[in-house]
C-alpha cells in the first residue's frame, strides 16, 4: 500500500468509529494506529484529567501515548479523533470532528469533518477541509 492508501484506511476506520459514537449520544476522544497487515489499533484514555484539561495537558497526554505506540515498533500511520466545535461564518458554534493523522514517511495533515445530526439521530458529516500541517509524533527524539 502507498501511503495515501494507508492515511485512507485509517482514516475510513476512525470516522466510522466516531459516526457511531456521535449516533449512540457520546463521544469519547481517542487516537488510533495503523499497522503492517491493515491492522488498526485503537487507543482509548483510560481516564479523563479534571476539570481543568487544558490543550497542553491533552497534547503532552496524546505525545506519549503516540511515542509509546511508536516504540513497540512498525507504526505506518496514526492519529487523534476529537470532538471540536467550529464557528460557522455566522459565529454560530457547528459540531465537527478533528483529525490529525501522520505517515511515517513524513506527511501530516488536519482535517475537520463538521457535522449534523438528523432526527433519528443519524450523523451526517460533510466533505472535510484539510490542511496539510507538520508532524507532530513521527518526529519525537
Amino acid at each position: 500500500m502507498t501511503p495515501e492508501e494507508e492515511k485512507s484506511l485509517l482514516l475510513r476506520v476512525v470516522v466510522r468509529i466516531a459516526q457511531t459514537q456521535l449516533e449512540k449520544g457520546g463521544f469519547i476522544p481517542f487516537g488510533a494506529t495503523l499497522r503492517p497487515g491493515r491492522d488498526v489499533q485503537l487507543l482509548i484514555p483510560k481516564g479523563a484529567p479534571g476539570g481543568n484539561t487544558t490543550i497542553e495537558l491533552v497534547n503532552a497526554y496524546w505525545s506519549r501515548q503516540m511515542a509509546k505506540a511508536i516504540e513497540s515498533g512498525d507504526v505506518r500511520a496514526l492519529c487523534t479523533v476529537a470532538d471540536v466545535r467550529e464557528s460557522n461564518s455566522d459565529g454560530r458554534l457547528v459540531p465537527g470532528v478533528f483529525i490529525h493523522i501522520e505517515h511515517f514517511s513524513g506527511d501530516a495533515e488536519d482535517l475537520l469533518y463538521l457535522y449534523s445530526k438528523l432526527e433519528n439521530s443519524q450523523v451526517r458529516f460533510q466533505e472535510p477541509t484539510r490542511e496539510t500541517t507538520t508532524l507532530k509524533f513521527f518526529n519525537v527524539t
